[in-house]
């Protein structure tokens, strides 16, 4: 996804049976050495090309950006459903601008984290990200078996306390969890340890992490196991992804 949105956040990593669980430190479902592939606008001309092969699909709802969306989402859906493991991420981002368009529910919910003032609005931003990003997924047939957060410098994030964006994490997981969604987190080293307080934040209820290659050689939060990475393209220009 990098390679792809140089300029903008990438997305996160879970796969899960049901939100809520504990899961083990492995890949719950897919077998390693698995491959993938995660797609966005970007390859909107090869929606209808075959995915043989490909025992999973991670399509892109929202525009790079929270609060946007990404116009074809709807047919690499259609594209991915044809897999085994149909899943769906979204970019998220801190930014006090954002406050405005958070939903009423976000708004006056309350954090499981117990955030509390500029805290707790941020949780109530990333929480109206995913908000969003969730009425915005593809409908159609099948019903996405994970969604990723895209955690990337590219995007808007406080760069005078990094507690303002790990309460915005915590958010957008916690609101995708409340709509039971397994939810993971998508990042790499670099990032996570410019956005939040470093490899030793988790956000508090996500499930795993999908990495940009280096294999599965390990995650960029120590407490959260890698299940994906990337490395390469496929035929269409897509990432290509696989599992740890």
């Amino acid at each position: 996804m990098r390679r792809f949105l140089p300029a903008l956040v990438v997305a996160g990593v879970a796969l899960v049976m049901t939100a809520g669980t504990a899961f083990a430190q492995t890949n719950p479902f897919v077998p390693i050495g698995t491959a993938g592939y995660d797609t966005s606008s970007y390859q909107c001309t090869k929606a209808t090309t075959s995915t043989a092969g490909y025992s999973y699909g991670i399509v892109r709802v929202t525009g790079g950006r929270p609060f946007s969306v990404d116009t074809c989402s709807s047919s690499l859906w259609t594209q991915a459903e044809t897999t085994s493991y149909p899943m769906l991420y979204e970019n998220v981002a801190y930014s006090k601008a954002y406050s405005h368009q958070v939903s009423s529910s976000c708004a006056n919910a309350s954090s499981p984290e117990g955030y509390t003032g500029q805290y707790l609005q941020a949780w109530q931003i990333g929480c109206g990200e995913s908000y969003f990003a969730y009425s915005k997924r593809p409908i159609d047939t099948r019903t996405a078996v994970a969604w990723w957060l895209d955690v990337e410098t590219g995007n808007s994030w406080s760069s005078s306390d990094r507690v303002l964006n790990e309460a915005a994490i915590d958010g957008a997981v916690d609101e995708l969890l409340s709509l039971n969604v397994p939810v993971g987190v998508y990042s790499y080293a670099g990032a996570w340890n410019t956005i939040t307080t470093g490899a030793g934040f988790r956000p508090r209820n996500a499930s795993g992490a999908w990495v940009p290659e280096g294999g599965c050689s390990g995650s960029f939060s120590a407490s959260l196991p890698q299940w994906f990475y990337q490395s390469g393209t496929t035929s269409w220009g897509a990432d290509a992804d696989y599992a740890c």
